[in-house]
């Protein structure tokens, strides 16, 4: 049986800052999705991402399922995975900042 992430639909955002291959799981209710989305356009980082309140309730139960699984515990949303091995859960922008290199570009 196919993965339910692999069955996804997402939607692309083109940025010229392509260092990691990055994911969004969100809610199109979630303020905090929302800022997440608007930082990283405004970074100019290119990505993914999906709402999952969006698409069917029993595939959004197993995506839910398989990133608990494969990242331990995924409790709140936002959801960014980076390059399919880790994944943050929340929004928080220093942190996104560092994990994603973003805080190393010079002052002006």
């Amino acid at each position: 049986m196919a993965s339910a992430i692999e069955t996804l639909e997402f939607t692309v955002e083109e940025g010229s800052n392509r260092d990691h291959a990055l994911t969004i799981y969100a809610l199109s209710t979630c303020a905090f999705c929302k800022r997440a989305i608007e930082f990283l356009r405004g970074q100019d980082v290119g990505f993914r991402y999906i709402y999952l309140d969006k698409i069917d309730p029993l595939v959004k139960t197993r995506v839910k399922s398989e990133l608990k699984q494969k990242y331990d515990s995924i409790p709140v949303f936002p959801v960014l995975v980076i390059d399919d091995r880790r994944a943050l859960s929340g929004f928080n922008e220093n942190r996104w900042q560092t994990e994603l290199g973003l805080d190393q570009i010079p002052p002006q």
